[in-house]
């Protein structure tokens, strides 16, 4: 059977590889005993800190300090409120805010919590007014804290409430425009909150994983839908924001179950682009964590394909490219457009150190090794040709129809 190949253009993008790769860091205290899913993650100061989170399966309310200078743990006293999971966490200056999450009795919390990493000690702030729930967005702007989204056992939610520190009191906002889902990716940049992907209960893919992005900026209480994430749609990963851009980082495909590697993207909200960074060793990893110390992103934890895990690696952030570093060509010609069986390539590909053929979930199918590229054996569906060259990668995306 003859197959007919697009080339959509509208989504090619250059992507720059880091030359640095993911490094092994000091696993959690307890090694294989402290292996959990849903960890509460934050940093202050040098000092990462991992706490609460299904451990072993059974929600906990453990409470540990990581220090990056000498790549070593310690226990600290139990967080005080009630053991969990599904909860969040985030941290500015010297103090954090953790709370919400699923109980270890089986029921949703909407409770708040402030640590101060000065003194140690924990405070119990106002529960938000609104329904009780597990895995919402919880992201913090300056001194502000807001939480949507989540899900309890009445379904899936899209409401948003803002949480003002100073005066320890809770306001709603509207609404996300989106649909409602649980478990979204979230994270700040400029005093504006990002927040989309995540399950929900409605359109999407057949499994109603979403790809769709959104932006709440305080200053006018508007929501803004921004581009959609351009991979795979995805769910139960981890997030954080450094230098002015956001990241979304591992998690689970769109059929909510694990992709072959542990896929990094960085979006520019100047640009409302995203680009794809190294992915993490190993396969992605359903509910893992992750914090920022200087340039490092550390991530640890989560269900791998082989178990639920308890170690830790690190990425570093800051090496990027510079203006003068050489950039693969824009437009790589491929003819005739459409075609039947084959893919060619109007310029020799002779200049790339390697190029392939992958599918939408990443998979090489074929390495390409001349200036033509037979398809007519492949099943229908989106593809993606990758041209690597030294550091850098250029992808292109291909759709195969019969």
């Amino acid at each position: 059977m003859k197959k007919t190949v697009l080339l959509f253009s509208l989504f090619l993008f250059t992507i720059c590889l880091h030359a640095q790769e993911w490094e092994p860091m000091a696993s959690l205290p307890q090694g294989a005993a402290d292996s959990r899913h849903h960890p509460v993650t934050f940093s202050i100061d040098g000092y990462g800190y991992v706490l609460t989170g299904s451990v072993n399966w059974t929600a906990d309310n453990d409470f540990m300090r990581y220090d990056a200078a000498t790549d070593t743990w310690e226990n600290l006293p139990d967080f005080p409120g009630l053991a969990r999971s599904f909860a969040y966490g985030t941290a500015r200056g010297t103090k954090a805010y953790v709370g919400f999450g699923n109980s270890a009795g089986d029921f949703p919390l909407r409770d708040l919590w402030e640590y101060d990493s000065e003194t140690e000690e924990w405070t119990q702030l106002a529960d938000c007014p609104c329904a009780a729930r597990l895995h919402p967005a919880f992201v913090q702007l300056d001194d502000k804290i807001f939480v949507g989204m989540g899900n309890n056992n009445m379904g899936n939610l899209n409401d948003w409430w803002e949480y003002d520190i100073p005066s320890d009191t809770w306001t709603q906002q509207d609404d996300l425009p989106g649909f409602a889902r649980h478990h979204p990716f979230h994270f700040g940049i400029d005093s504006v909150a990002y927040v989309g992907l995540g399950h929900g209960s409605f359109g999407g893919s057949s499994s109603n994983i979403y790809k769709d992005f959104y932006k709440f900026d305080p200053a006018t209480a508007e929501w803004t839908q921004v581009n959609d994430f351009p991979g795979e749609a995805r769910v139960a990963g981890t997030q954080f924001d450094h230098g002015g851009k956001g990241y979304v980082l591992s998690g689970d495909g769109d059929n909510h179950s694990f992709m072959p590697t542990g896929e990094f993207w960085e979006y520019d909200p100047i640009l409302d682009e995203w680009t794809q960074l190294t992915s993490h060793p190993g396969s992605s990893r359903w509910a893992p964590g992750c914090f920022v110390i200087d340039n490092y992103v550390y991530f640890m934890c989560g269900l791998s394909t082989e178990r639920l895990e308890s170690d830790m690696m690190r990425f570093d952030l800051n090496p990027l490219p510079s203006s003068t570093d050489e950039i693969i060509p824009t437009s790589i010609p491929v003819f005739p457009n459409p075609a039947s069986n084959e893919i060619s390539f109007a310029e020799d590909i002779s200049e790339f150190s390697e190029v392939r053929l992958v599918d939408s979930f990443g998979r090489m199918v074929k390495e390409v090794l001349a200036n033509n590229l037979n398809v007519e054996d492949l099943p229908n569906g989106i593809y993606f040709l990758q041209f690597f060259k030294e550091e850098l990668m250029r992808s292109e995306k291909v759709i195969i129809l019969d």
